[in-house]
């Protein structure tokens, strides 16, 4: 009885032993596999997240190095990507002259579809996309209008006229004439139009009668029109203009004391229509020298018939485009 006692206690133990390692085996069996699965349903999600192929035998430290590799090569391409947005930023304002602003920084970022169409073009491209209108310079029409003889009691009532058409004028003035009517010359100088010498004689015989006489009355001519106005004007018109007492000589002697010598190349005739004729013959004259280059300069005379008549022919002249200016030192003069 105690024997086989002994006996069925070693077989059963046999058979635990052996049921004990079945089941084992069976435990560990199950358990790689379950870790297997488990590993490649891991590596199925690390391929899905960083886009690249795994292998199936990939070991799990293989995979975390492609992963940190990825993660390098992506922060090293957004490091390139910032320094070469950076370098056409400079290169942008460099050629734009744009002060750095954050603003810009960020815009330059993130462009747009128009800011990419925008920064494609050249800057100097851009400033000359709109022409410089010459059409106003070479169309101007210049006109002087040149008053002697004076000045005169309406010589206020002209400069009025005057002002109503926006144009200036120059007046060319006799020396009595000038301590006569001082307040005129003022005006004159008040207003902006241009005071000139018409000698102190305005006499054929005694004006041109030397170099000596026709330097002698261009002086005296401008002290007084200095003392009354202030202005030492060089701006002269002898009387009855340069042709053809005016010799050679006296040009001479007047241009290197300074004077500068005008005459016309419009004669209105007022002098001896005394009406409103002088308007048509001014008219007529500019037509035939509508093809002429350079200023038309008209010669007038402070007479009341003159007055008169005035506001027709500036009439014309505003319509036809003309400018009335005075005339200036730079001037080039108009000389027969």
């Amino acid at each position: 009885m105690g024997n086989l006692k002994s006996g069925w206690s070693k077989g059963t133990i046999i058979a635990v032993i052996a049921v004990g390692f079945l089941f084992a085996g069976i435990f560990v069996s199950n358990y790689f596999q379950a870790r297997a699965a488990g590993s490649e349903s891991n590596n199925h999600l690390k391929n899905e997240a960083t886009n690249l192929p795994v292998k199936k035998d990939a070991s799990p430290q293989t995979i975390v190095q492609n992963t940190n590799d990825l993660r390098r090569e992506k922060e090293f391409m957004q490091k390139q990507q910032k320094a070469a947005i950076h370098w056409r930023n400079e290169q942008e304002r460099e050629i734009s002259k744009v002060p750095d602003h954050k603003t810009t920084d960020i815009a330059a970022a993130n462009p747009t579809t128009k800011d990419k169409l925008t920064t494609s073009q050249s800057p100097a491209k851009k400033s000359n996309a709109t022409p410089i209108k010459k059409t106003n310079l070479q169309t101007k029409k210049i006109v002087y209008l040149t008053f002697d003889d004076g000045p005169a009691p309406f010589s206020d009532k002209i400069i009025k006229l005057l002002e109503k058409y926006q144009f200036k004028a120059t007046f060319f003035m006799i020396d009595g004439n000038i301590k006569r009517y001082p307040e005129a010359v003022k005006l004159m100088t008040r207003t902006g139009e241009t005071v000139g010498l018409h000698s102190v004689s305005h006499s054929q015989k005694q004006f041109y009668k030397s170099k000596k006489t026709v330097l002698s009355e261009l002086t005296q001519n401008r002290n007084t029109l200095k003392s009354v106005s202030g202005v030492n004007s060089f701006i002269m018109r002898t009387p009855y203009g340069s042709a053809p007492y005016m010799t050679n000589e006296y040009k001479k002697a007047v241009k290197q004391n300074g004077y500068i010598m005008w005459d016309w190349n419009i004669d209105s005739k007022d002098w001896y229509y005394k009406d409103k004729r002088y308007v048509k013959s001014v008219i007529e004259q500019i037509k035939q020298k509508k093809h002429q280059n350079g200023p038309l300069v008209i010669l007038l005379h402070e007479r009341k018939e003159t007055l008169a008549h005035l506001p027709k022919l500036l009439d014309y002249l505003k319509k036809h485009g003309y400018e009335g200016k005075p005339i200036e030192k730079t001037t080039v003069p108009v000389q027969f």
